[in-house]
Parts: structure tokens; sequence; C-alpha cells
């Protein structure tokens, strides 16, 4: 599996992710922008790869939006 943009992943430790859109940077080249569940990180990128979405499954959006009720 790999991240899609648009979808939600859930880690197996609790972590969540929603896909907002690809980017380029300089450290990492092409990548990912993702919203979390984190309330210390809100933002993160992340890689395209199937071994970034490693221990991820995909969530549906409304158990993405229970984070924020």
């Amino acid at each position: 599996m790999i991240f899609e943009i648009g979808k939600f992943y859930k880690h197996t430790t609790g972590l969540q992710f929603s896909i907002l859109a690809e980017i380029t940077t300089t450290m990492r080249g092409n990548g990912l922008v993702a919203e979390t569940n984190n309330a210390n990180e809100e933002i993160t990128t992340v890689g395209k790869s199937e071994a970034a979405a490693e221990n991820f499954t995909e969530i549906s959006e409304d158990e993405w939006m229970k984070n924020f009720n």
C-alpha cells in the first residue's frame, strides 16, 4: 500500500494521517503533506513509498473526523 491524496490512514500506534497534497522539498524531494491527530505535530511530510506506509491501514473519513468532535 502507498499513501494517496484525499485518503485517511491509521498506524498501529494510533497515529492518524489525512493526506493533503504532494510537495517537493529540498531534503526529501517529492513527498506528501499530511495532517495528523497529534496535537504536537499537526502537519508533517511523509514518503510516497510502500515503506512509508508500513503498519498503516486506510480508515474512513468518519473515523478521521472523530478526532475533532
